[in-house]
């Protein structure tokens, strides 16, 4: 038995209004209302773009018209409100920015409208439960059922006209005889054949889209993106610094780490998903633990009596890289295997800090940050080698970053309060901000599939308040950004694993 797609609203904006665009639909998704973004879904200005959106809007519930100036003023939008008008959708006008006389068309005048300058959350509230309800009104209409087509029973032909009919036929003679008979088997054959069928006619349903018996060509299925998969293991700020782990899409965040009087942070997973590595510190030195997630159990991997920092297992499971400082020294990169065992420096520079490693996917190079204080540039390095290769000599980070699968590079950079999150190639090309900007994003790691990027980002930067750090995930291209976290105190450094 077939089922039918999820209900969907179509959204209608201006591309000036993109920012705006994206906290509405990420709240409105947070709600459980299913919103289509043409920007998830195509790519703008190809041959199929257009046909593709009046495909959506076909298929849509609805459309959400976010009202501004620069909608008001797009000839996009305008087309997008006529085509839903001629297939009878149903408008919900949200007013984000301007006035009234500047931002709604003429047409929508009589339309109730959401107001989202002023009241943006009870706004949205007020948008989704109106969404909501308009689903189960089409919902409870699908379900009533809708009067018969009444069928004809084919009429029969008489037994006693075939009788009749019959020595008349033989009377004839000649050429009339044979002519006649001809005529005669036809006139039987179409007295004999069913009658036309005679149809009752369903009622319409104004302005809501009810079933109807006739049979109308199925709108092509709206394609989703692939959804984030596997866990974000993050650093958690609830009493100190904790660990603490989430699914991909936000679900099921529990705190994993519950210490006294100690800090712990810097958790990466390993690359089965079943344990992590991370930092325990008091101040004075750190050292690096493991913990299975099955059981809770953990380990204290090294006594070196240092300040150690950003562990992460290798790919193939053999090795750890960290970074170590004794003192006041700079800081060095250094390694052990992956019980532990044999911990040993792997490069350093002298006066020149040398940090935050990531494995490359097949464990074979090293990426990490060199520089002095916020100030660094990205190198790889073979892991047998000693000759570190700068990737793009344009930067300047703070250190974290990672390399996915599919030959991305993640870092982030700006000022105080002013980082965004960055994408290049290994080959240090295609350098490009992801992120949008005002989100101080920071401390980016790619899924293991490569195609989201977690991160953190502030949801007050205008106050810096540092405690309003959340975690993020956005699709590679910076699209369809989605807030995970959502707490009183700082969720910062994901790490993504399978």
């Amino acid at each position: 038995m077939s089922t039918s797609p999820a209900p969907f609203f179509f959204m209608s904006y201006s591309r000036e209004d993109t920012v705006k665009q994206r906290r509405v639909v990420r709240e409105l998704r947070e709600q459980g209302v299913n919103i289509w973004v043409d920007v998830e879904n195509l790519t703008p200005g190809t041959p199929t773009w257009e046909r593709e959106i009046e495909k959506a809007i076909r298929a849509s519930t609805g459309l959400v018209v976010l009202l501004s100036p620069e909608s008001n003023n797009s000839e996009w939008v305008r087309r997008e409100i006529s085509f839903g008008e001629q297939h009878r959708k149903r408008i919900f006008p949200v007013l984000i920015e301007g006035e009234d006389d500047t931002s709604t068309p003429l047409r929508l005048t009589n339309h109730q409208r959401v107001d989202l300058r002023t009241k943006f959350e009870s706004g949205l509230d007020e948008l989704a439960l109106a969404l909501k309800e308009y689903i189960g009104v089409k919902q409870e209409i699908a379900t009533k059922s809708f009067p018969a087509v009444k069928k004809t029973t084919p009429a029969q032909l008489p037994v006693d006209l075939k009788k009749i009919a019959l020595p008349a036929l033989i009377a004839l003679v000649g050429i009339f005889c044979i002519t006649s008979g001809i005529f005669a088997v036809r006139y039987l054959a179409n007295l004999g054949g069913p009658t036309e069928t005679a149809v009752t006619s369903v009622p319409i349903v104004d302005p809501i889209d009810t079933p109807s018996t006739l049979t109308t060509a199925t709108p092509a299925p709206i394609v989703i993106k692939d959804e984030p998969t596997g866990k974000i293991v993050y650093t958690c700020s609830i009493n100190g610094d904790e660990v603490c782990i989430m699914n991909a899409d936000g679900s099921d965040p529990h705190q994993l780490t519950n210490a006294n009087n100690v800090a712990s942070f810097n958790a990466s997973l390993s690359v089965d998903g079943k344990s992590i590595v991370y930092i325990v510190g008091d101040g004075n030195k750190s050292e690096i633990y493991e913990m299975e997630l099955s059981n809770g159990k953990t380990q204290q991997l090294t006594e070196l009596g240092k300040a150690l920092g950003s562990p992460e297992i290798s790919p193939d499971g053999k090795t750890i890289i960290f970074h170590y400082r004794s003192g006041n020294s700079a800081v060095q990169l250094w390694i052990m295997n992956q019980d532990g065992s044999d911990p040993q420096e792997f490069y350093s520079k002298s006066g020149i800090d040398v940090h935050d490693g990531t494995w490359s996917p097949d464990s074979t190079q090293i990426l990490f940050a060199m520089g002095k204080n916020d100030s660094n540039k990205l190198y790889i390095m073979d892991f047998n080698g000693r000759d570190p290769k700068v990737v793009n000599d344009t930067i300047d980070t703070r250190g974290r970053s990672d390399w996915s699968t599919n030959g991305l590079i993640s870092f982030d950079q700006g000022g105080p309060f002013m980082h965004d999150v960055y994408l290049m190639n290994i080959e240090g090309g295609d350098l490009h901000q992801v992120s949008e900007s005002g989100f101080n994003a920071q401390g980016a790691s790619l899924s293991p599939d490569g195609k989201w990027i977690a991160f953190s980002g502030y949801t007050n930067v205008a106050d810096k308040d540092q405690n309003s750090c959340e975690i993020f995930i956005m699709r590679v291209d910076g699209s369809d950004v989605r807030q995970l976290t959502k707490n009183k105190y700082c969720d910062y450094q994901p790490r993504w694993g399978n």
